[in-house]
């Protein structure tokens, strides 16, 4: 949760049985938000990772922001091998932002673990389909050895058409997909990610098995 926070400009609150404080802070953080875009000078789009740094003339006032993103070009998607791209997404030591999702991994039949993605349908893509909305999105999870070696994966595609309804429901509550997995020997890490098939654009993040 403090790596996902700190690359993403969040804050976590820990061990804390009150969530009122925690949702009272971030309210009153939002009132004082301000929302920056720019181009990059930088018109490779090598879908490596490009750091970002925000600065203030103020020097004691504390910031928080996103660390970085992907440089991948949605106008040029064509032919783009999307898994390839997940799968390098999961190498990298810093979460994936395009896509925003949580999840939570539960212990299953002995040997299994089922992850419970719930992604915000705000930041997927949806295209019109006669007063529906269509989604595509694929959802990965695997688990992962000590030593960064990938043990097992399993996918899962939500390819849909959802009445106007239905898709407010989506935005209103996040849309949830469960994945089983199987938990080889020596599996200690879960690595996930949401992939949005119309755009190319990822959300990742990872966490030890077992908590």
């Amino acid at each position: 949760m403090r790596e996902v926070a700190a690359e993403t400009g969040g804050k976590p609150y820990m061990s804390q049985n009150e969530i009122k404080e925690g949702i009272a802070l971030a309210s009153a953080d939002d009132k004082a938000s301000y929302q920056l875009g720019y181009y990059p000078e930088n018109k490779k789009w090598d879908g490596k990772y490009r750091h970002i740094k925000v600065k203030v003339a103020q020097g004691e006032t504390q910031i928080r922001y996103r660390k970085g993103y992907f440089a991948v070009d949605p106008a040029q998607t064509k032919g783009q091998n999307y898994e390839q791209n997940v799968a390098e997404a999961l190498q990298v030591n810093a979460p994936a932002t395009q896509i925003s999702f949580m999840a939570q991994a539960k212990p299953g039949d002995p040997g299994k673990v089922r992850v419970i993605f719930l992604v915000d349908a705000h930041t997927l893509t949806a295209e019109d389909a006669t007063g529906s909305k269509k989604l595509n999105v694929a959802l990965y999870a695997s688990v992962y050895a000590s030593n960064g070696k990938s043990l097992a994966t399993r996918s899962l595609k939500v390819d849909r058409t959802f009445d106007a309804s239905t898709y407010q429901q989506l935005l209103d509550k996040g849309m949830m997909v469960p994945i089983d997995i199987d938990v080889p020997e020596g599996g200690k890490e879960l690595r996930l990610a949401v992939l949005d098939n119309k755009t190319g654009f990822i959300g990742t993040v990872r966490g030890p098995l077992g908590q």
